[in-house]
């Protein structure tokens, strides 16, 4: 198989995996980044919050 020949079977198989990306609903809708981030900020309250009381217990601050 030539060069020529190569290249050309990999842009004919980029462009179809392109196309096929292109067609195909989003991998995580928008909603679940929604939920996803209240998550993480009810995440990162409680652990603040943990901090907080482990270094008034160590510091007693």
């Amino acid at each position: 198989m030539s060069t020529k020949e190569m290249n050309s079977n990999l842009d004919s198989s980029s462009n179809q995996a392109q196309a096929e990306l292109n067609s195909q609903e989003p991998l995580l809708p928008r909603s679940a980044w929604n939920s996803q981030l209240a998550y993480l900020r009810l995440v990162f309250r409680a652990k603040k919050a943990l901090d907080k009381i482990e270094d008034e217990a160590i510091f007693g601050k």
